[in-house]
């Protein structure tokens, strides 16, 4: 503009420049001009000048403000009518504002676990309450509410699990842990101790299986508590978790046992009433039937004796054989051999087994080879393998005894041995009364 005028006045005053006056004025005109532009540019200048400096100023201020949200102070803010600044401003605030929140949550958390007056930093407290957790013997998992977002696990936790611990978001995702009720149902998410503590529940508890990291599934036993702050209100939930895996494991196995003992009992107690039954058919009086079922009883207790040494399982034949000569009326030494391969009997063919024997002790001391002083018992046994399953074979020979004739009438103790017996053992017994002595084969299942 001020160059326009100046050409403009320029121009004018080449035609009247024999005027002076008029030259004056033009020059005049051309100053005042100048000075207009002039002024114009300096405001322009100055205004660039302001807006810069309000901009360094905003800068600065939200240096400041972040600051403070970094050392946790007071995020105060005044909009300064940069929008782009203004915005992120109000953006550090609202990060700011939750941040605090969370903060605050996790300190009454903090206060409430550690149940200490001490006054520690935040971090001494973290470093307590993590101390605190890895110190107690059994696993811990503590949620924040509503979200049931899992805030801190121990060490233990992830010892019994085998893996390290889920930090779930959500109530709804702690079905991600697979679990297991006794029954076999899956545990659903709400089923849980800590989602139950969460909704109020005061002493939730919980007892199923759980897949470990491993991929093994072991009995946990969980217990539930909610966390209430000084006005009442639930602010999370917390859970210990034991390993209760060997425990349950082993109340299975007793149950198992104390099945089997009962069932065991029971046949003792048939055997026993069977025993009874058979000694009063042919005992001639009381006294007779008194000794003969007295004799028996104690038998058969030693060998569950014996069979309690071996939890009912698997009972060694030789160990039995043992048992069933300790029940004898005199130590006979070495006039009784014994010879066989290793064999592990059925606790019911051992019971039945050992009575046998006996009987066959008790004929040899009244009217056999062990009736004298110069008489001899032979036990001998193997394993027949041939057949579909295998088979003892058992064989009793007497010698040096009295002469044996074929009895005209058997006694109790033939019953027993031929057919109670016999049928128990699932075998049979055969009985040869030859002159040198008595000899019988048992076969029994192995």
């Amino acid at each position: 503009m001020a160059t326009a005028l100046l050409t403009l006045f320029l121009t004018s005053g080449a035609f009247a420049a024999d005027d002076a006056a008029t030259m004056a004025e033009v020059w005049l005109s051309v100053v005042v001009a100048l000075s207009i532009a002039l002024a114009a540019a300096l405001a322009v200048i100055f205004q660039l000048a302001r807006q810069r400096r309000e901009a360094q100023k905003a800068q600065h201020e939200l240096a400041e403000l972040t600051l403070a949200v970094e050392v946790r102070g007071d995020p105060h803010w005044r909009d300064t009518g940069i929008a782009e600044v203004d915005a992120i401003a109000h953006s550090l605030q609202d990060i700011d504002e939750r941040l605090r929140a969370k903060r605050k949550r996790l300190s009454e958390l903090n206060d409430l676990l550690m149940k200490t007056t001490t006054v520690v930093s935040r971090a001494g407290a973290n470093l307590q309450l993590r101390a605190l957790l890895d110190a107690v013997p059994v696993g811990i998992l503590i949620a924040e509410a509503p979200s049931g977002r899992i805030v801190e696990g121990n060490s233990l936790m992830e010892t019994i699990l085998r893996r390290p611990v889920r930090y779930s978001e959500s109530t709804e995702s702690y079905g991600q842990w697979n679990a297991i009720h006794p029954d076999g149902r899956p545990v659903v998410s709400g089923e849980y101790p800590l989602a139950r503590a969460l909704a109020g529940e005061d002493h939730p508890q919980l007892e199923c299986k759980i897949e470990r990291g491993d991929g093994a599934y072991v009995w946990i036993n969980i217990v539930g508590a909610p966390i209430r702050n000084d006005q009442g209100e639930i602010i999370g939930a917390i859970v210990a978790v034991t390993d209760v895996d060997d425990i349950k494991n082993a109340e299975i196995h007793n149950q198992m046992m104390n099945r089997e003992l009962h069932h065991r009992v029971n046949n003792s107690l048939a055997m026993m009433q069977g025993i009874a039954n058979i000694t009063a058919r042919t005992a001639p009086d009381f006294s007779s039937f008194q000794q003969g079922f007295s004799h028996r009883v104690q038998c058969l207790s030693r060998i569950s004796t014996l069979l309690v040494q071996t939890s009912w399982e698997r009972t060694p034949l030789r160990d039995l054989v043992l048992v069933a000569m300790s029940c004898g009326s005199h130590d006979y030494g070495d006039r009784i051999s014994i010879s066989g391969e290793d064999v592990q009997l059925r606790s019911a063919v051992a019971s039945a087994l050992g009575l046998a024997l006996n009987e066959l002790l008790v004929n040899a001391e009244q009217h056999g080879a062990l009736s004298n002083d110069d008489g001899r018992v032979s036990i001998d046994w193997r394993a027949d393998r041939e057949g579909d399953r295998p088979r003892l074979i058992l064989n009793w020979t007497e010698a040096g005894g009295p002469t044996v004739e074929n009895p005209q009438q058997t006694g109790v103790g033939h019953f027993l041995i031929t057919n109670v017996l016999a049928r128990q053992m699932g075998g049979e017994v055969r009985l040869t009364y030859r002159a040198e002595g008595l000899q019988a084969e048992i076969s029994a299942d192995i």
